[in-house]
Protein backbone atom coordinates (compact mmCIF):
# COMPACT_ATOMS: atom_id res chain seq x y z
CA UNK A 1 0.00 0.00 0.00
CA UNK A 2 1.42 3.27 -0.64
CA UNK A 3 0.76 6.70 1.08
CA UNK A 4 -1.87 8.59 -0.33
CA UNK A 5 0.13 11.70 -1.57
CA UNK A 6 2.46 9.01 -3.11
CA UNK A 7 -1.02 7.51 -4.60
CA UNK A 8 -2.52 10.83 -5.66
CA UNK A 9 0.80 12.07 -7.11
CA UNK A 10 0.88 8.47 -9.72
CA UNK A 11 -2.59 8.55 -10.70
CA UNK A 12 -1.99 12.35 -11.73
CA UNK A 13 0.67 11.31 -14.16
CA UNK A 14 -1.25 8.25 -15.63
CA UNK A 15 -4.22 10.85 -15.63
CA UNK A 16 -1.81 12.87 -17.65
CA UNK A 17 -1.11 9.62 -19.91
CA UNK A 18 -4.30 8.71 -20.72
CA UNK A 19 -5.60 12.79 -21.68
CA UNK A 20 -3.19 12.55 -24.58
CA UNK A 21 -4.78 9.25 -25.45
CA UNK A 22 -8.69 10.93 -24.85
CA UNK A 23 -7.23 14.41 -27.04
CA UNK A 24 -6.55 11.90 -29.76
CA UNK A 25 -9.85 9.89 -29.32
CA UNK A 26 -11.60 13.45 -29.71
CA UNK A 27 -9.92 14.74 -32.62
CA UNK A 28 -10.36 10.85 -34.81
CA UNK A 29 -14.05 11.21 -33.57
CA UNK A 30 -14.74 15.10 -34.60
CA UNK A 31 -13.39 13.91 -37.82
CA UNK A 32 -15.79 10.96 -38.46
CA UNK A 33 -19.41 10.75 -40.22
CA UNK A 34 -22.21 11.05 -38.40
CA UNK A 35 -22.78 7.16 -38.81
CA UNK A 36 -20.09 6.09 -37.40
CA UNK A 37 -20.50 8.70 -34.74
CA UNK A 38 -23.72 7.00 -33.93
CA UNK A 39 -22.59 3.15 -33.84
CA UNK A 40 -19.83 4.63 -31.26
CA UNK A 41 -22.26 6.49 -29.83
CA UNK A 42 -22.86 3.89 -26.42
CA UNK A 43 -19.18 3.43 -26.25
CA UNK A 44 -18.23 7.12 -25.94
CA UNK A 45 -21.35 7.04 -23.63
CA UNK A 46 -19.21 4.11 -21.41
CA UNK A 47 -16.08 6.43 -21.51
CA UNK A 48 -17.89 9.43 -19.81
CA UNK A 49 -19.27 7.33 -17.76
CA UNK A 50 -15.54 5.49 -16.68
CA UNK A 51 -14.39 9.24 -16.11
CA UNK A 52 -17.21 10.13 -13.76
CA UNK A 53 -16.35 7.13 -11.86
CA UNK A 54 -12.91 7.27 -11.58
CA UNK A 55 -13.63 10.54 -10.37
CA UNK A 56 -15.29 9.72 -7.96
CA UNK A 57 -13.16 7.19 -6.14
CA UNK A 58 -10.39 9.60 -6.40
CA UNK A 59 -12.65 12.36 -4.51
CA UNK A 60 -13.38 8.98 -2.02
CA UNK A 61 -9.71 8.41 -1.69
CA UNK A 62 -8.71 12.04 -0.76
CA UNK A 63 -11.33 11.76 1.93
CA UNK A 64 -10.19 8.67 3.48
CA UNK A 65 -8.97 7.83 6.74
CA UNK A 66 -5.95 5.22 7.12
CA UNK A 67 -8.29 2.55 7.44
CA UNK A 68 -9.64 2.74 4.20
CA UNK A 69 -6.77 3.84 2.37
CA UNK A 70 -6.24 0.24 0.88
CA UNK A 71 -9.49 -0.39 0.05
CA UNK A 72 -10.14 2.76 -2.18
CA UNK A 73 -6.73 2.72 -3.48
CA UNK A 74 -7.79 -1.27 -4.99
CA UNK A 75 -11.03 0.82 -6.02
CA UNK A 76 -9.06 3.21 -8.35
CA UNK A 77 -6.83 0.60 -9.80
CA UNK A 78 -10.16 -1.40 -11.22
CA UNK A 79 -11.68 1.82 -12.24
CA UNK A 80 -8.64 2.75 -13.53
CA UNK A 81 -8.03 0.13 -15.87
CA UNK A 82 -11.59 -0.14 -17.08
CA UNK A 83 -11.23 3.36 -18.40
CA UNK A 84 -7.51 2.80 -20.26
CA UNK A 85 -9.49 -0.44 -21.87
CA UNK A 86 -12.61 1.88 -23.25
CA UNK A 87 -10.60 4.58 -24.07
CA UNK A 88 -8.16 2.08 -26.06
CA UNK A 89 -11.25 0.00 -27.44
CA UNK A 90 -12.61 3.30 -28.87
CA UNK A 91 -9.40 4.37 -30.60
CA UNK A 92 -9.00 0.96 -31.94
CA UNK A 93 -12.60 0.99 -33.50
CA UNK A 94 -12.62 4.25 -35.18
CA UNK A 95 -10.92 4.36 -38.57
Amino acid sequence: MQPMDACLKRIGGEVEDLACRVAELKTRFARQRVSVKLEHYWELAYVRAGFVEFKRRIQDLEFADDRELEKFQEAIEIAWRDLVHAVDTLLAALP
